[in-house]
């Protein structure tokens, strides 16, 4: 999981990288209109037109996603001499922190992919474009660009859309080689079966329609999401595997181990371009030093965020923590809706902890204790006495922090999962609610004295006693507040 202040971090870190981008650009024009009516020649919709707008796409929007995160970056890739191709180079050239080489060939057009829209829905799209391998003199244009960029990168995105730039394998291996040579990490967002041709690649993100086309095997579970990895790389296709698997999440795939991410979003509105932020996303924050897994869960919430937006687009930095600040207050349930979340992780076969206190001073005690909670469970639940409950247990001078402060600062923990209060002195009638799989207390409890441990034991589960922290309470930290050592 992340939490805010390692978001923070990895937002603020990725702009001072730099990442290189290669690939096919093309051009994603959206028109707009409404359905009000049968074509009497056929049995389909008329639009009536209101509006148009294009983008950059294909390669062009994994551009899009890193400079709307203020990253500095290079970028490469082949335009038609055509309409379309001059619109390109004005809106790339109109971007800041960017360096380019768009390329000209006279031979092709630029690809234009032309979505005809109606009350939010997406009716069909048309594809106007003519793939073909680049020329001799192209390519050593490109490569010439590429020795130029790559000296002052980070990391290279290779963004293969199969329209031309990576069409020759041998031109596809001369890049990663180089780059190779360089010390330089190329991740790739792969094309076609052909998985062979991006050979050397520190990591590859295909979705599961990709890795289906090279593996002949469908991740619909995590096991097949695996096999899939483990194809890969043993082939010496890639490093290492971050796949893309739609409402299933992500799964990163190593040599010797495999992570499996779930989906961070409950509300789909247009898939479009999902794949290129994450590719985006999690290059970025390799390229600030970030481990696989902190970049994969950086990517994760990055696409949660742009499959809500409609068509090709991307999310600026803002956006980004606004919206993960929103998710933590919607960690705090109560108990109409806690039976909802827990019904979902259990169908999911997730195991549930539950821990619970008044945690009225939030210190390295609770920290350390709600860390090794996680460490055993798949879902952490922590249940927090209400300020009257507290009043009653500990006198009028307490709660020092509110009911909703002390959920606020629960909820921000990237261990927890859940957030409850309770009003009784106990949390037995919460814990009967819930039917937690592990309950959690502190080791200076006896089990006899733990509330609820008899329960869970006759429904199969199981009490975890925690060792605490040494010189960490809350009552000596109000001790010391008022002066007493």
């Amino acid at each position: 999981m992340m939490n805010h202040s390692k978001l923070i971090n990895i937002i603020n870190k990725i702009q001072n990288k730099k990442v290189l981008v290669i690939g096919d650009i093309m051009l994603d024009k959206y028109v707009y209109g409404a359905v009000e009516r049968i074509s009497p020649e056929a049995p389909i919709p008329i639009i009536n037109i209101n509006k148009t707008n294009s983008v950059a796409g294909g390669a062009g929007n994994v551009l899009n996603n890193l400079n709307s995160m203020n990253i500095k970056t290079s970028f490469i890739s082949i335009i038609g001499n055509d309409v379309a191709g001059k619109s390109l180079k004005k809106y790339i050239g109109n971007l800041k922190n960017i360096e380019y080489a768009l390329l000209i060939d006279k031979n092709r057009k630029t690809t234009i992919k032309t979505r005809y829209m109606a009350d939010g829905q997406q009716l069909f799209r048309a594809d106007d474009e003519a793939p073909c391998i680049l020329d001799k003199t192209l390519k050593e244009k490109i490569f010439q660009y590429f020795k130029l960029f790559i000296k002052q990168t980070d990391v290279i995105i290779l963004s293969d859309y199969g329209k031309g730039l990576f069409l020759d394998s041998i031109f596809c291996q001369r890049i990663i080689k180089f780059a190779s040579k360089k010390n330089k990490k190329i991740i790739v967002d792969p094309k076609g079966n052909n998985f062979e041709k991006y050979k050397g690649s520190f990591f590859i993100t295909p979705n599961s329609k990709e890795v289906f086309k090279a593996t002949k095997i469908y991740p619909s579970n995590n096991n097949l999401a695996d096999k899939c990895g483990k194809i890969i790389i043993n082939n010496g296709w890639s490093k290492n595997v971050l796949l893309t698997r739609g409402s299933n999440g992500l799964s990163i795939i190593n040599k010797n181990k495999s992570n499996h991410l779930k989906s961070n979003t409950e509300e789909v509105f247009d898939v479009t371009g999902a794949g290129d932020t994450v590719i985006a996303l999690f290059s970025a924050a390799i390229a600030a030093d970030n481990n696989d897994i902190d970049s994969a869960y950086f990517a994760n919430i990055g696409a949660s965020l742009v499959v809500k937006k409609s068509g090709t687009t991307s999310l600026t930095s803002k956006e980004f923590v606004k919206s993960f600040a929103s998710k933590n207050l919607l960690k705090i349930s109560n108990i109409d809706n806690i039976q909802d979340t827990t019904d979902k992780w259990k169908i999911d076969n997730l195991k549930i902890g539950f821990t619970n206190g008044c945690f009225d001073l939030i210190h390295s005690g609770h920290i350390d204790m709600f860390i090794k909670a996680s460490e055993s469970c798949d879902r952490l639940i922590v249940a927090i006495n209400s300020d009257q409950s507290i009043k009653r247990l500990k006198g009028n001078q307490r709660p020092i922090l509110d009911l909703e402060a002390r959920q606020k600062l629960i909820a921000s923990l990237e261990m927890v999962d859940a957030v409850i209060s309770f009003e009784e002195d106990t949390p037995l009638q919460l814990i009967k609610h819930i039917n937690p799989d592990i309950l959690y207390k502190g080791a200076d409890y006896k089990i006899d004295e733990i509330v609820g441990a008899d329960y869970i034991k006759k429904k199969g589960g199981k009490t975890i006693r925690i060792k605490l922290t040494k010189n960490q309470s809350t009552s000596k930290l109000i001790s010391m507040l008022n002066g007493n050592t």
